[in-house]
């Protein structure tokens, strides 16, 4: 339970579309009615039988099984055996009862419409109500479940009516349109045409129609038809189509019911709905006005928004793709359409020095990059235990709470939340654009940042000596180009240190080159490490090296520093490591001969170096 309130977990497929919408409306009515909260766990792609494959998927995974009083699963809308199953395996290891609709699993409730039951009614209504004695059946795919079942009704209420059945009263439309289309224009080649065309779904009922009045054969005046299935389009359409309809309002009320029993202990209850018949223009009977005015306004304005979103979001996705930090995505989300919207995604998709999307990254701690409900423009971590942000806000409101999983080159960074406070089927239509505009621009973003991230690397390998860690002669002058070309830096104080090692000779003769390296990188360390963060260490080549930067600074102060530091080193190798410097002092402007600057340091240098050499000699 959460906030003392019956947690249901929905798990399913486009909430958008219309009887799913209506189903989804009616449930949360009586959850309101019954205290019970309604979470919504929706993919946005069709799946199929290799759900297990689509990252959408891992949006499941975030189902708070330890707190939900139940599951309830679309299996039809899913698609996917192997997801609905572990998502069932999940829940029975916490005890969470689970109802499939139109599914079949072990230890599990059904609600399942009876879709035999439904076809017959319509073929019925085709055969005895209108005396068709040439019936004709546009079957979906060969050895699908459905389809085979529905051919075995229509061969039933053939023997029934004394109407002999052969082969050729058989066509198989596929389900979809382009197959039906095929097999309707061979229909349109026969001698003599069927009087009734039987469908077993709706979409091939709309193409059959389609083609026959393409070709002057008028429906229903010379031929009628029926689909089933009860889909948005056959109401709308002309004809109006004859079909059978799985009423979501009449699925809400049914599974509200299994609920209730579940929640007194009942187990492993099952229970069957009859689809609606619907009569319509197609077969010859009035047409039917189950679908108003009101919703076709509805579907127009959907459609319409829905234009204007997804040129809204594109450059959205594009904005968020190129920004240069977090904080550029959540100054583009406060001004787009994710209003009563969480983005969540994981932690590691910020660690650069992984590849989110290519490489084998484990799952860890999420923040929350994107809070409409929350003023702040900066990125929160929140209690798991809490499942999202504000979610006693969100049941205090009473509607559902929908998470949609983020997904980006197959794999998934997070998730969105959203939690409208109303039912509203634009707003339900919109979830999809956004998850798909989030996943795009966060997926691109991180990919972004990664490859700037290896070409600064390219970039830092190009420009750095890999002994000393200092830059090399090529990435100094790169700089000075750059520095050359900036009007602030006019009149500023520059401050140039050279330094050379001492005795590199002597070091790489007696203890051998690698010690001459390190004596070399332990000069190189020293200089960096004295030097202010800003300045530029440069290797030239060999034991010479440089420190070039502005501002005014006791230089014989920071040389005191590198000589500290070097006298450790030699305290740690066991040997002497010294270097003689130069220092050279000036104010910048563009006209400055930096070779001069840098020979007139050298002097000093040299000069140093003689001395360093006369003293050891003498010593």
């Amino acid at each position: 339970m959460i906030k003392d309130k019956r947690l249901v977990a929905l798990c399913t497929y486009r909430i958008y579309d219309p009887g799913e919408f209506a189903f989804i409306t009616e449930l949360n009515r009586l959850f309101r009615e019954n205290n019970c909260a309604l979470f919504i766990y929706a993919l946005n792609s069709e799946i199929g039988n290799s759900g297990n494959e689509v990252a959408e998927t891992a949006v499941f995974d975030i189902i708070p099984y330890d707190r939900t009083d139940a599951i309830v699963i679309l299996d039809e809308k899913i698609k996917s055996h192997q997801v609905a199953q572990s998502i069932i395996d999940k829940a029975a290891k916490k005890e969470v009862p689970v109802i499939v609709v139109d599914g079949k699993y072990e230890n599990v409730s059904t609600v399942c419409f009876d879709y035999a039951k439904g076809f017959e009614n319509v073929v019925r209504h085709m055969i005895e109500h209108h005396g068709a004695r040439r019936p004709h059946m546009m079957a979906g795919k060969r050895n699908n479940v459905f389809s085979d079942e529905r051919i075995e009704i229509f061969k039933k209420v053939l023997r029934e009516n004394d109407i002999p059945f052969d082969h050729s009263m058989l066509s198989y439309g596929d389900f979809w349109a382009a197959p039906t289309r095929t097999a309707t224009v061979q229909l349109l080649e026969r001698d003599e045409l069927p009087d009734a065309v039987i469908c077993a779904n709706d979409i091939m009922a709309l193409n059959v129609s389609d083609v026959f009045m393409a070709a002057g054969v008028k429906v229903p005046e010379d031929v009628i038809v029926s689909g089933f299935d009860g889909i948005e389009e056959s109401f709308i359409s002309k004809p109006g189509i004859t079909t059978a309809k799985c009423d979501g309002t009449a699925l809400g009320q049914e599974v509200m019911k299994v609920l209730n029993r579940l929640f007194a202990g009942e187990r492993n209850i099952d229970t069957l709905i009859v689809p609606d018949f619907i009569a319509n223009e197609s077969c010859g009977c009035p047409r039917n006005t189950e679908v108003t005015f009101d919703s076709i306004s509805a579907l127009n304005n959907n459609f319409y928004h829905h234009q204007d979103d997804i040129h809204m979001l594109q450059e959205i996705t594009y904005k968020i793709m190129n920004d240069k930090d977090i904080q550029g995505q959540i100054r583009f989300l406060k001004k787009s359409l994710a209003q009563n919207t969480c983005v969540v995604i994981e932690d590691s998709c910020f660690d650069l020095e992984k590849n989110y999307f290519f490489e084998d990254v484990p799952h860890g701690s999420r923040m929350v990059i994107y809070d409409s409900y929350k003023e702040t423009e900066t990125p929160y971590r929140y209690d798991p235990y809490e499942i999202v942000p504000h979610l006693e806000l969100f049941i205090k409101r009473g509607f559902p709470v929908i998470f949609n999983g983020l997904e980006y080159m197959n794999k998934s960074p997070g998730f969105v939340c959203f939690s409208y406070p109303g039912i509203n089927l634009i707003d339900y239509t919109q979830t999809s654009s956004i998850t798909n505009s989030m996943g795009m621009a966060i997926g691109g973003y991180v990919t972004n940042k990664y490859q700037k991230y290896l070409r600064d690397k390219l970039q830092e390998m190009y420009q750095m000596d890999a002994l000393t860690g200092l830059l090399n002669r090529l990435a100094f002058m790169d700089k000075m180009a750059d520095i050359r070309e900036n009007p602030h830096n006019v009149g500023r104080k520059i401050n140039i240190i050279t330094a050379d090692l001492n005795s590199l000779k002597w070091i790489n003769d007696n203890l051998g080159h690698l010690e001459g390296d390190k004596a070399i990188s332990a000069v190189a360390h020293a200089l960096r490490e004295s030097c202010p963060k800003d300045a530029l260490c440069v290797r030239m080549g060999g034991d010479e090296m440089f420190a070039f930067f502005f501002g005014v600074y006791d230089l014989d102060k920071i040389m005191a520093e590198i000589d500290e530091r070097l006298e450790k080193s030699s305290q740690d190798y066991g040997y002497t490591v010294s270097a003689s410097m130069g220092t050279y002092v000036a104010f910048f402007d563009k006209d400055l001969d930096m070779t001069e600057a840098f020979e007139k340091a050298d002097e000093k240098m040299y000069a140093n170096k003689r001395r360093y050499k006369e003293m050891k000699d003498n010593a």
